[in-house]
């Protein structure tokens, strides 16, 4: 088996939308070959605790939340390596046709509206002589037409083309990607009620790997993205699905 083999001494890395899910895992893999993380989210405490972890408790939809760390980030005359937007959730899950304004609005832009907002406050801390990255959470919803996910999926499809535009605006010395995964292990296959939202055995025969994705598998696919490795990859979203798509 080829284990890639990161050095991530004296590298600072943002997770906005840090603390659940993908984000954590991000967090402790980042953590484990010694990276710096600064990790933002809504929740009051941080899942992930650690010298090299630094949490702030903002709304990204809220971007003079935004602005008040860049603030404080200034002062402390911190420069990041990577930026990697995870925000999403949903708030509403039905038809488009029955959707309120509202309830639109709340769940697109806690995928778009975050997404902009952080490449829009924090890219001027990206280290451009580090030739530093981007990586912004889509999904596979925004490649198919999936009947309840409307105003989720609207908003993942957009972060691909903000993605691509940010990548040309922003060359040669930053890149910018996005991650589309298909169904992954975490809370966010779960209803407010507890149920899941897919039946996930059913899911599973429709996946050629024959499995769901595990946090710690995106997670990955961000490290590579972030790397050195993938210098010359910009303007790209990479599906991870298990072949689902």
């Amino acid at each position: 088996m080829i284990r890639p083999n990161y050095n991530t001494s004296d590298t600072t890395v943002m997770i906005v939308g840090g603390n659940s899910g993908i984000g954590v895992a991000l967090s402790k893999l980042l953590l484990s070959i010694d990276a710096s993380v600064i990790s933002i989210d809504i929740q009051s405490d941080a899942t992930v605790t650690h010298e090299q972890l630094i949490y702030y408790k903002a709304d990204p939809k809220a971007k003079a939340e935004l602005e008040k760390i860049k603030e404080q980030l200034v002062q402390s005359q911190v420069r990041l390596y990577g930026l990697v937007n995870l925000s999403g959730a949903i708030k509403y899950f039905g038809p488009i046709e029955t959707a309120s304004d509202q309830d639109w609005a709340l769940t697109y832009d806690i995928s778009f509206q975050s997404c902009l907002n952080s490449c829009q406050v924090f890219t001027t801390l990206l280290d451009k002589n580090a030739k530093s990255s981007i990586v912004n959470m889509s999904s596979g919803l925004a490649f198919i037409g999936q009947k309840n996910y409307g105003p989720y999926s609207a908003a993942k499809a957009a972060i691909v083309s903000l993605t691509k535009t940010l990548a040309a605006e922003l060359a040669p010395d930053i890149r910018v990607n996005s991650v589309a995964p298909g169904a992954v292990d975490t809370a966010f296959l779960k209803k407010e009620d507890g149920t899941t939202r897919v039946d996930l055995e059913k899911y599973k025969h429709l996946v050629p790997l024959g499995e769901i994705g595990k946090p710690e598998e995106i997670a990955n696919v961000i490290l590579y993205l972030l790397s050195e490795g993938a210098s010359h990859i910009t303007g790209e979203c990479i599906h991870v699905n298990g072949g689902a798509s």
